[in-house]
């Protein structure tokens, strides 16, 4: 996989001269089919483990007609695709599915029919096929698509509900049992940027309006091009695409005048938030990523984790945002619109994607330490004794179980010796019986727990512990610890999270003794944090009116990071310092 938040060119047989193939993620590789310009029924994939291009060679079947403007959709193992345009201009509306494992292609037979479309969105929920408006056209003239229409993938047979939001060049999205529909263009051939829920397991169906166009505007967050990309991940849905700036918007309000958008200048491109939860947008601050050439697509790659723990599946994931485009600043003839790729880690936004505890949590947790149960004994570093269960520790530590099978000397006198101090080994056995955090652990056992689940390759266990720790425990006394620990493990995404912080919080960090505490290993990784274009002003400060501030002027550190913005305001009397990253 990738550097994170470094731009990496991709190699071998690359989409050179295409624009908008279909994509899917299918076992860590980039599936893509067809697409416009040089239009193909060409299918590559990247291995995102070496960012090479790969062509399908020994391809069976039939593959559909070279397209563009279609959807690929992940089913199972196959890959489904539907309707798209032709380099003749004719619009599709016909199936074909692609086994991922035999690498066949098969067009079914279905009952019924859809109409003939492209620019449309399509997922898959229970089974079935689920396609949402998108632009088709008769002899006489074009029009844009009022309807969703479900394929039962065990049948094969089409129905359709009509009264839907007219959309097309959209977005759909699945969570749970519920499809998000954002942005795209109206009926009138108008970007919009609004957002709708449909509920799918309730009929009939309806969408309903989160969030309105209106709301977008106040937020600033309007699209100026309709093509844009949507992701989901840990309750959150992430929304990339080019939009008008606050200058732009701003000058529009004046005029009163919408969409009035000049030049290609005028756009920047963004990465916003949404919490489903709350319905809170945040906008995270990785423009200067995409400063430079074009950025046409924009995935979240799932990575799973093994805990070696028999589970009927993965419960761990390693999720990044997966951005492919050009740096280049001009387009040139046969332009690779996918040639540079860039990742950035999910963890650095504070999003942990641990599933849920696998254990109830209360019943296993009561036989801890009960000594009249107890078959096996742990010694502690500082002396102390803890009573556990063999039965438990075989199925949920593998290191416990790799020990007694190999009969080591632990296995046969029953007693094991962990050199950390009872509060760490006790919150460890609390893991290993419950599958979750006691919510009172304090930081400094945190951190170390952190470093005996590295040590163990427990993934659930270390992920708990960096959520926990960035959650409830990022503070000045603690912070320093922290990154030296996220350095420890490799933990990539507290190690961002934490160096947020030290730089929100740059002049209390600098001036406590955590700092000079820390190992000289560990204050160099700080240092080389710092990017080589980071200046440091100094100048007059204004009165900054606070009722909880005894100074009248203040000291600012502004801290333009990798992945967030932030500002924070340090006393030094009357000078201003502001820190650009």
């Amino acid at each position: 996989m990738l550097k994170y938040n470094q731009i990496t060119r991709t190699t071998g047989n690359n989409l050179i001269g295409i624009w908008r193939p279909a994509f899917i993620e299918h076992n860590q590789s980039l599936y893509a089919f067809g697409g416009g310009g040089h239009v193909t029924d060409d299918l590559r994939y990247l291995d995102l483990s070496t960012m090479c291009w790969k062509a399908l060679h020994n391809v069976q079947g039939k593959p559909p007609s070279r397209r563009y403007g279609h959807t690929a959709t992940k089913w199972k193992d196959s890959v489904i695709i539907v309707g798209g345009c032709t380099d003749n201009q004719e619009y599709c509306n016909d199936v074909y599915i692609f086994n991922l494992k035999t690498q066949t292609w098969h067009r079914p037979t279905t009952v019924g029919t859809i109409t003939n479309r492209h620019l449309h969105s399509a997922v898959v929920f229970e089974d079935k096929l689920i396609v949402f408006g998108g632009f088709s056209k008769t002899t006489d003239c074009t029009y844009v698509l009022d309807e969703m229409c479900i394929l039962d993938l065990h049948t094969m047979t089409w129905t359709t509900h009509h009264n839907m939001p007219p959309r097309y060049n959209h977005s759909a999205t699945l969570v749970g049992n519920k499809m998000h529909i954002y942005a795209g263009k109206d009926e009138q051939g108008t970007t919009v940027s609004d957002l709708f829920v449909i509920h799918l397991q309730n009929e009939p169906y309806t969408a309903y309006p989160l969030i309105c166009n209106d709301q977008f505007e106040d937020l600033g967050m309007v699209l100026a091009k309709s093509q844009h990309f949507c992701d989901t991940t840990c309750g959150k849905l992430f929304v990339f695409g080019r939009y008008a700036n606050r200058k732009q918007l701003d000058n529009n309000d004046k005029n009163n005048s919408s969409n009035s958008i000049s030049s290609d200048n005028d756009l920047i491109y963004g990465l916003w938030m949404l919490d489903l939860d709350t319905l809170q947008w945040k906008k995270q601050e990785c423009s200067k990523h995409f400063e430079v050439g074009g950025w046409n697509y924009f995935i979240v790659i799932r990575e799973p984790l093994n805990d070696k723990i028999e589970s009927p599946r993965p419960q761990v994931f390693c999720n990044s945002l997966l951005f492919l485009g050009n740096t280049d600043s001009s387009k040139s003839h046969g332009h690779d619109h996918f040639r540079d790729a860039l990742t950035i880690n999910c963890e650095s936004f504070g999003l942990y994607d641990l599933g849920e505890p696998r254990l109830p949590t209360t019943e296993l947790l009561k036989l801890l330490n009960t000594p009249e149960h107890s078959d096996f004994l742990i010694r502690t570093g500082d002396g102390k004794e803890i009573y556990v269960h063999q039965v438990i520790l075989l199925s949920r530590w593998p290191h416990f179980k790799n020990m007694c099978t190999s009969g080591m000397f632990e296995s046969v006198t029953k007693i094991i010796v962990i050199p950390e101090p009872f509060d760490v080994v006790m919150a460890f056995l609390k893991y290993i019986y419950g599958d979750t955090l006691d919510d009172s652990e304090p930081w400094q056992v945190l951190c170390e727990l952190l470093l005996l689940a590295n040590l163990y390759q427990l993934h659930r266990l270390k992920k708990l512990c960096c959520q926990r720790l960035y959650t409830h425990h990022m503070s000045i006394e603690s912070c320093g610890y922290i990154f030296e620990k996220a350095i420890m493990t490799d933990e990539i995404g507290l190690k961002w999270l934490t160096l947020k912080f030290m730089f929100q919080n740059y002049g209390s960090f600098i001036k406590s003794n955590i700092f000079n505490q820390l190992s000289a290993i560990v204050q160099e990784e700080f240092v080389k944090a710092v990017p080589d274009e980071a200046v440091l002003e100094v100048g007059r400060a204004g009165y900054v009116a606070t009722k909880s501030m005894s100074c009248d002027r203040r000291q600012t550190f502004v801290i333009e990071y990798p992945v967030e913005t932030h500002t924070s305001l340090v006393s030094v009397g009357d000078s201003s310092l502001s820190l650009r990253i």
